[in-house]
This record gives structure tokens, sequence and C-alpha cells, in this order.
């Protein structure tokens, strides 16, 4: 026979494994479950077993533990800060040119302040190739030759990832201004820092708007044969499967298609079979006018929604009248009423004699969230970059910036709609942004 004391620990037991496996299976504080990237539940993968997973990713703040912030200040003549950008012999120099042009506004700004307590401030840039590897080169040069306090780009997702492992061993901030690879921050380095909303964010909002709003069933993904399309519609489509609607047929394009598929025929014809209501468009700026012509030109009538990089002038000129109707995701409002992005726009086009784009702004906010943090923490990179993690909502040109525990910002994305061959922005105002 069992004591009553035992009877009541036996209880107790039985009723702490009951609680512990009730909250695995979703019954019991449903609703505290820390959810990482504004990631919906029905979108939570295996969400419908409904069992919680053993253990959360990404929902703690980064911590660097090791030493250095006890490091002297040093006496230097100038306060460099690094970029590193697609600015020659890259298809992506469309987007490295205006981040260039924003950083350096916003360094010139700094120094019309008065720099770093009578020091100015200098930026110091280098080319991103494209090629493999060429990147942690690069970091290495800012971090002993250059000796730079912080570091902003880059933009293709390869190189990236081996850039911040590289600034993982030598201990330099990084703030990442244009690539959004959902996959960035995962790496749980706490060196990095991206100020702009991912790939994730734009997926979820276009998922949600043909999906629950336009009631639609069969979206077909055409994207580019890199990275940047592989990693920047995988949620959609993940998604898509988890909404029980998945894409019908997912197509890429090489990068290079000039010289392999300038007129994307397969690639249409493989639409043609399949006949989705509409498409999902993951590709720069300038293949995605050549496949939007086509597709017009083909007949094809069906909703083509995009991606950011297809905001851009070079997609307009290239589209014509077939990119009328396109809808893409933005990360910010380039036309809210903020009196300093008021004055940026101003002052961009004055300058560059063109509007800015996302690349242009966010590079902008980037660096002045680094300078504001040199400011705070002194030229020390370590109290450097726990200045930039205590910033967790920062007010700049592009909005406010609000950064998740992964130190990426989970500020909601807009959506652009070309309208009499120019982008009219906030069009449509979706039901859910993410």
């Amino acid at each position: 026979m069992c004591t009553s004391a035992t009877t009541r620990a036996v209880g107790r037991s039985g009723m702490l494994v009951a609680a512990a496996w009730a909250a695995l299976s979703g019954s019991v504080g449903a609703d505290s479950i820390k959810q990482y990237g504004n990631t919906p539940e029905e979108l939570r993968p295996y969400a419908r077993f409904k069992r919680r997973p053993y253990k959360q990713f990404f929902v703690e703040p980064l911590e660097f533990l090791g030493p250095g912030r006890e490091k002297p200040e040093p006496d230097v003549d100038t306060v460099k800060i690094g970029l590193i950008a697609p600015l020659e012999m890259t298809h992506e120099d469309y987007i490295g040119t205006p981040m260039l042009h924003g950083a350096t506004m916003a360094i010139d700004r700094a120094n019309a302040q008065g720099g770093y307590e009578g020091k100015p401030f200098k930026l110091i840039v280098r080319n991103d190739t494209g090629l493999w590897g060429a990147s942690a080169n690069e970091v290495v040069g800012f971090s002993y030759e250059d000796k730079v306090w912080a570091i902003i780009g880059t933009v293709d997702g390869a190189n990236t990832h081996i850039a911040i492992r590289v600034a993982l061993k030598t201990e330099v901030p990084i703030m990442n201004v244009s690539d959004l690879d959902p996959t960035l921050v995962e790496t749980k380095i706490p060196w990095v820092f991206r100020n702009t909303a991912d790939d994730r964010q734009m997926a979820y909002t276009i998922l949600y708007y043909v999906y629950k709003e336009l009631g639609l069933n069969r979206v077909a993904i055409f994207r580019a044969n890199n990275r940047y399309g592989r990693f920047g519609v995988a949620e959609f489509r993940k998604g898509s499967v988890r909404l029980g609607r998945p894409a019908p047929i997912e197509i890429n394009y090489e990068v290079h298609y000039k010289k392999v598929n300038p007129d994307f025929a397969l690639q249409l014809n493989r639409l043609e079979n399949v006949k989705p209501e509409a498409v999902v468009l993951w590709a720069d700026a300038e293949a995605a006018g050549h496949f939007v012509k086509a597709l017009r030109e083909r007949g094809l009538d069906m909703p083509v929604f995009a991606c950011e990089r297809v905001v851009n002038h070079r997609f307009l000129s290239i589209a014509g009248e077939a990119a009328e109707g396109v809808v893409a995701t933005y990360p910010y409002n380039p036309e809210a009423d903020i009196p300093a992005l008021k004055e940026f726009n101003k002052e961009y086009r004055s300058r560059y004699g063109k509007p800015p784009d996302t690349y242009a702004a966010h590079s902008y906010d980037g660096a002045n969230m680094i300078i504001e943090a040199i400011h705070k923490a002194g030229l020390n990179r370590y109290r450097i970059r726990d200045s930039l993690a205590a910033m967790k909502a920062w007010h700049g040109v592009t909005g406010t910036i609000r950064m998740d525990d992964a130190q990426s910002d989970r500020s909601p994305v807009i959506m652009a709609t070309v309208k009499d061959g120019s982008w009219d922005y906030n069009e449509p105002v979706p039901q859910r942004r993410f």
C-alpha cells in the first residue's frame, strides 16, 4: 500500500507530466509561445499536428560573451566605416550603386554636424564582384588593413553568408541593408544586423493576399536560378503547401538568360501547359521586365506578384505597357509622411538626378545607425556591437525599424502597383502585412 504522502507525490508528478505534455501539444499556453519572423500560426511547420516544438530558436537576444569591451580608444585621424557592395563587373550593380549613394549621404551629413568628436567619418568602399569567396577577402581587408569600425553590405546571399563568418572571426559589426535572404540572421552570429524586411515577410504578405483576399488556388512560381531566387520564394512555396494550395509549378531561369533563353520561350510553354491563375515572380529588375513583356505578348494575362527588386525604373522601361497592374511587395513606403524622409528624397534627387530606392534609403539608415552607435559607444567594435544590439526601435527615413531577437527588422512591408507607367505605393493595402 502507498502512504498518503506517496500518493500525493505521485499525483503531483502525474499532473506535472500531464501539464508538460499539454504544453507540447498546444493545449496550454498556446498564445504565450513566442514566434520567430512574424510567422502566423497556420504557417508554423507541423502546426496541424498541434504540438509545440521542444525548442524555439531565434527568439532569445543574441549576445557576444567574449572580451574586448575594455580595450582603450585609439587615437585616429578619421573614423572609418566600410561599405561592400556590387558596383562593377556584376548584374547587381543597380542595387550596389544606390547603396553607395545612401551611405555617402549619411557620412556627409554626419561630418557636417561635426563628425565624431571633431574627427571626420570616412567611407571605405570595396567592390563585391559576386565571385565565390571574394567577400571574405574584402572583410579581412576592412578588418586589418582599413581598420574600419563597422561594415555596411552586401547583396548576394552566398557572398554575404561568407562575409559574416569572417566578421565573426575578425569581430567587426556588419549592418546588412539589402540581402533579404531569411537565413542570414539564422546563423546566430552576434555581429550581424539587418535593418530591412526580408523575403519571409514579403512572401507571407503575398501569400495571404493571393490566397485569403483574392481567393486564388493555383499560383505558379517563376524565379531566378540562384540563391536569391531559391530562398526568396521558399516561404511562399512552403506556405502554399501548408494552406492546402501547393504551387502547380516552379520554374527558374538562368541569371545569364540572354545567352541561354533570351525570350523565355521554354518557361512560357510550361506556364501555358499548367494554366495558373497567377504568377509569383522573384527576379532581378531587368530579367523581370523581359519576362513580363514576353508573358503579355504570349497572350497570358494572369496577375503577376513580384519581389522588391522589380520596383525599379529598369523594370518599367523594359516591360513598358506590359508592366501595368503588376503588384510587388516593398520594404518601406517612400511616400510616407515623414519629414526626414521628404528631406532625404529631395536631397537624393538633387544629387543623383533620380528618386532613391529601398537600397539607398536603408543604406542611409544603416550608416546612420552605425554612426549613432559610434557616438554612444566610442571607438570600440565590441561596444559598438552592443550599442547596435540595443536599438530595438530605431526611427529613420524608412520609418520605424523594429529589430527582433535575431537582430533583423520586422517592420511590416507594403505593396505597390504599376499604374499608368509608374509605381503607386501602398496600393493595394492588404488586410495582413508581415
